[in-house]
């Protein structure tokens, strides 16, 4: 396997549970601005044809029509051990192109849940970063056994904007979503977290090779 150290421009593939994990894509390119040397370039497969069924249909699929040198493949473990879901990946990822690194990425519960460690961000993303209203974040060492992280950001989004009674109706949290992680300046406060330490863990291994 070619050491990724040895390319110019290292090309990457995101390839998510769907269309709203493209919230992963500021993450990853922050942790690849940590580790990698080399310019990168980082795409998200989407549009794949036929909606193939399987992880591996999916896999095989993503390697041929976003072509990389790394592909991240996301599934959130909703509460099961991350270990299922990193052994379900590694099964699917066998007998796939050698010459591709494969980085796993697997928050405990789901992607939102990563999101809530940046208050400012969040109020950000709702239109009103000077609001005060309490937003109720959990704390970054319970996110591991917090349920229902999707529902937590999106009503932290409602409650940041200030809205209410018919603006509050016209805000639509599922498309500020994306904005937050945009707007987060470091994604270092991530590191608190077992499933944010096995990803860069990873991807140090990937790039010490």
């Amino acid at each position: 396997m070619t050491s990724l150290r040895t390319f110019d421009i290292v090309v990457c593939t995101l390839l998510a549970d769907g269309s709203s994990d493209r919230v992963l894509l500021p993450i990853l390119q922050w942790l690849m601005d940590q580790h990698c040397h080399a310019a990168t370039e980082l795409n998200f497969a989407e549009y794949l044809p036929s909606e193939p069924a399987t992880l591996t249909e999916r896999i095989s699929a993503a390697l041929d029509y976003y072509p990389c040198h790394l592909l991240f493949v996301h599934r959130d473990a909703e509460g099961d051990d991350p270990a299922l879901r990193q052994a379900q990946i590694d099964a699917a990822w066998a007998g796939c192109n050698p010459a591709v690194q494969l980085v796993s990425v697997i928050p405990v519960r789901m992607t939102e849940a990563w999101l809530l460690v940046d208050e400012v961000a969040i109020r950000g993303a709702a239109g009103n970063p000077n609001g005060v209203a309490a937003l109720d974040l959990p704390k970054p060492g319970k996110l591991a056994q917090h349920k229902g992280s999707k529902s937590a950001l999106f009503d932290a989004l409602r409650t940041a904007s200030g809205r209410s009674g018919a603006r509050l109706k016209d805000f639509h949290p599922e498309s500020r979503r994306h904005r937050v992680t945009e707007l987060m300046a470091t994604f270092a406060p991530l590191r608190s977290l077992p499933s944010f330490e096995r990803l860069e863990a990873q991807l140090q291994k990937v790039f010490q090779r």
